[in-house]
């Protein structure tokens, strides 16, 4: 008896594995790929019948052309004015979970040499700032702390660099400072450069920094695993959320991000602050309309689209349904 009962559950075990839904999804590599990484390595994709591979791009720019296509059906990525004008175009691509709000621990970090003049925010002005492009996080961030001090982007010389030329540029002289991710701006305090505000300690606001996509039709015909995914991925969140927190689990998950992503040195994500994650996987509407609002007067936008338009809080209200909400 125990013999079949021993078969039964192989057999069972086997079909589920044949039976498994694939799900290659888009990430541009960073630690804002914790609770992906976490969900896949403790096995909860696979508790909810999906076989997950995670495929790497470039940037976020090489990946929306690929989900609007449906070659790839989900993306973790950031908010940007390209996106809203793609959703205002009829792309078929909708928000859905969070994957990266405020505190993100980003600074503003400004060149050795000019730091000690640099006594307030207001000093900032006449001052080149540099961000990842127009209508960037980056930007946006950059000009939530230059308005704490009632001043505009119009106020500094604003250029346009990828982040690892945004430290090079620092070294040469040929910018005075910007706003850098993790461990971006390690790496730029380690050159000698100055961390002198993170943007989270003087913007009053929550600011929704990056989430998960998917696409439209391919959600429409596949709800089920869209569900099933959003369940694996907000337990994902939570243990990613408990290492981040420095919890018994943080060895643990550095482990999962040495394995899975290009940087390899452990210490530098000891050394480093990891992005908060909503545990829920709630996103913040009001930031996203206000910062469609500021690339909108920027005139990026081509019109300010209701939240509606751009996220569906459906799956996550479904997934909460089944694994309650955090710390209940």
């Amino acid at each position: 008896m125990k013999f079949v009962a021993t078969l039964a559950v192989a057999l069972f075990a086997a079909q589920s594995a044949f039976g498994a839904t694939k799900l290659n999804i888009g990430t541009v590599p960073t630690v804002g790929d914790g609770p992906l990484i976490c969900a896949i390595e403790k096995g909860w994709f696979k508790e909810q019948d999906l076989d997950v591979e995670l495929t790497s791009f470039r940037s976020g720019a090489d990946m929306v052309p690929q989900i609007a296509r449906g070659d790839i059906p989900l993306m973790g990525g950031g908010l940007s004015a390209s996106f809203f004008n793609a959703i205002a175009d009829g792309m078929p691509i909708r928000y859905f979970a969070n994957r990266a709000q405020s505190p993100v621990h980003h600074q503003l970090v400004l060149r050795k040499d000019i730091a000690a003049k640099v006594k307030s925010i207001k000093d900032l002005k006449g001052l080149r700032l540099a961000t990842t492009g127009a209508g960037a996080q980056t930007e946006y961030e950059t000009a939530k702390v230059l308005e704490s001090a009632g001043l505009t982007l119009d106020d500094v010389d604003m250029k346009s660099l990828g982040m690892p030329e945004t430290v090079l540029a620092l070294t040469s002289g040929a910018i005075d400072g910007a706003v850098l991710v993790p461990p971006l701006d390690r790496n730029a305090v380690q050159a000698g450069h100055v961390a002198f505000v993170d943007p989270d300690d003087v913007i009053g606001q929550k600011l929704e920094v990056s989430g998960m996509f998917y696409n439209l039709d391919w959600a429409n015909k596949n709800r089920d695993v869209l569900d099933r995914f959003t369940v694996a991925y907000i337990k994902g969140a939570r243990y990613y959320l408990q290492a981040k927190r420095k919890g018994p689990n943080h060895s643990e998950v550095v482990d999962y991000l040495v394995k899975h992503l290009p940087i390899k040195d452990r210490a530098i994500y000891e050394g480093m602050n990891w992005a908060e994650v909503n545990p829920d996987g709630a996103i913040v509407p009001e930031n996203i309309i206000d910062m469609q609002n500021f690339y909108m007067k920027r005139g990026y936008l081509k019109r300010v689209l209701p939240i509606e338009a751009i996220a569906d809080m459906g799956p996550v209200q479904r997934a909460l349904a089944k694994v309650g909400p955090f710390g209940k």
